[in-house]
């Protein structure tokens, strides 16, 4: 009988218990009352974009070849200063971080003997074209997800077709530069806006003495051999052979002193056509800095070159591709 009893007190209290437990759990919830949030308290904002990763501003995306038909090895050169503690930019270089750059454009992708590539760069096929490093230079882990690259890219378009120019210059034989179609001649409107915005917008050439004078000064100082590196950015659209035909813009053999407009194979614009004289070595230079000021409504698709010096070592390399040279200005 007493074990009987202390039975049923033990089940009591077990019940007891449960029942207590339960009833804390029912009583809580009607005091506190959780309230679970729709949102997360720390939602994550991330940009919108279209369909290519368009900007939804409504902004006219430059295609390539056009960006790299106004960029500046110069500019990008000094753009891959940030990528020196990782790259070797010199012929021959040894790999550090990351591998040697030299001759990359047309390489194949992870072909760098001695560097350990990611697998996300070695299953890559194929090689390194310039919409490729494009993509990989903007966002090198959407491109490549896995990638050992720890940089997050360059979001600037200008400020990245200069510097795959600067790797396109990194070649004995550098690969040829996209074709700028004619239907994209109105995509440099994009480039100059941001000129202008920039304060970056050069001046037409001055008739006066004292820019004859500067510009002079700047010939005399000169590098054709400059000029000529600088001039592979026009090579998309212009022969400079002896004897070569027209491309998208006329054959530039014999242009200084030539009369403006005057190749028999090429149409030229109205602008152009309707201008008097040659070109002698001012027009040459207020052209070249800003041809749709100097001559509103031209064809040519290029934004202009806005260092003076730059303008200088072309157009000396220009007055080189003849057979006898039009004489310097006077103290050239």
């Amino acid at each position: 009988m007493a074990s009987s009893l202390e039975v049923n007190k033990m089940l009591a209290a077990v019940l007891t218990a449960g029942i207590i437990a339960s009833g804390s759990g029912v009583i809580s919830r009607i005091i506190y009352s959780p309230h679970m949030p729709e949102e997360s308290a720390y939602p994550i904002e991330v940009a919108e974009s279209g369909e290519d990763g368009a900007a939804e501003d409504g902004a006219a995306e430059v295609s390539l070849p056009v960006l790299l038909a106004a960029a500046s090895v110069d500019e990008g050169q000094a753009v891959a200063r940030k990528c020196q503690a990782c790259h070797d930019f010199a012929q021959g270089g040894a790999n550090k971080i990351g591998p040697a750059l030299w001759d990359v454009l047309g390489r194949d992708i992870a072909a760098v003997s001695g560097f350990s590539y990611s697998d996300a760069l070695a299953q890559k096929e194929g090689a390194w074209t310039y919409e490729d490093l494009r993509a990989f230079l903007a966002d090198p882990k959407g491109w490549a997800p896995g990638t050992k690259m720890a940089f997050a890219g360059i979001k600037d378009p200008e400020e990245l077709a200069d510097l795959i120019l600067y790797l396109h210059s990194l070649a004995e034989s550098p690969q040829p530069l996209p074709e700028v179609p004619p239907e994209a001649a109105t995509e440099t409107a994009a480039l100059e806006e941001g000129a202008a915005a920039s304060g970056e917008q050069a001046e037409g050439a001055a008739a006066s003495g004292e820019a004859a004078g500067t510009l002079t000064a700047l010939l005399g100082g000169g590098s054709a051999e400059e000029g000529q590196s600088a001039a592979r950015v026009c090579s998309a659209c212009h022969a400079f052979e002896e004897g070569a035909g027209a491309k998208i813009g006329p054959h530039l053999w014999g242009v200084v002193g030539r009369d403006i407009a005057s190749a028999d194979d090429f149409s030229y614009s109205s602008a152009l056509s309707e201008k008097e004289g040659a070109w002698d070595y001012e027009a040459l230079d207020a052209f070249l800095a800003n041809p749709r000021e100097w001559a509103p409504g031209t064809k040519m698709a290029f934004a202009g070159v806005k260092k003076p010096e730059s303008r200088a070592d072309i157009i000396l390399y220009l007055r080189s591709l003849a057979d006898s040279p039009e004489p310097l200005p006077a103290g050239g």
